[in-house]
């Protein structure tokens, strides 16, 4: 009987062990690729949030606009050191800023919303919007105003009450 020839074996001599310089280099390609795509995503993670906070104050400064326009009542939005409440006043027209706005996705007051790792300040604190929609400081002149939003800032433009991305 004949022996047929065995193919090499890993735990016998002769096999080859490791990689090839071309496995090595088309591995070495692969890393570099990933890394330029991926990392420059995952450094900024703080801006990332910045993003989010800047387009959050947008989107409730044209809240805030709807619903003063809408019930006829102004609604002022307050700044803080890192976020911002909405009120209205007690009396719909009189009376101090004291009525807390429902927040729309949990009907829950008050209105607040707080970020953990970005500043907002604003040119006009606090800023109005009057049963018009248009934006006013807390004198009731018509006034814009520049937000910060982090490194972002926003604009309400007086006349209108139009928030928007300079």
């Amino acid at each position: 009987m004949r022996r047929s020839a065995r193919a090499p074996s890993p735990d016998r001599p002769g096999w080859p062990q490791g990689f090839t310089v071309v496995e090595m280099v088309v591995l070495i390609a692969l890393i570099g690729i990933l890394g330029a795509v991926a990392a420059p995503r995952l450094v900024s993670i703080s801006e990332l949030r910045s993003a989010q906070s800047r387009r959050r104050v947008l989107s409730d400064l044209r809240f805030a606009q709807r619903l003063a326009i809408g019930s006829g009542c102004p609604v002022q939005v307050g700044f803080g050191a890192n976020g911002y409440t909405l009120t209205q006043r007690s009396a719909c027209r009189t009376g101090a800023f004291a009525r807390d706005v429902l927040d729309p996705l949990t009907r829950q007051a008050p209105y607040a919303v707080a970020f953990e790792d970005v500043t907002t300040t604003s040119s006009v604190d606090p800023i109005v919007f009057d049963a018009l929609g248009r934006a006013t400081d807390a004198t009731g002149q018509v006034s814009s105003a520049v937000i910060q939003v982090g490194p972002w800032p926003l604009e309400v433009v007086g006349e209108t009450g139009l928030a928007r991305v300079p």
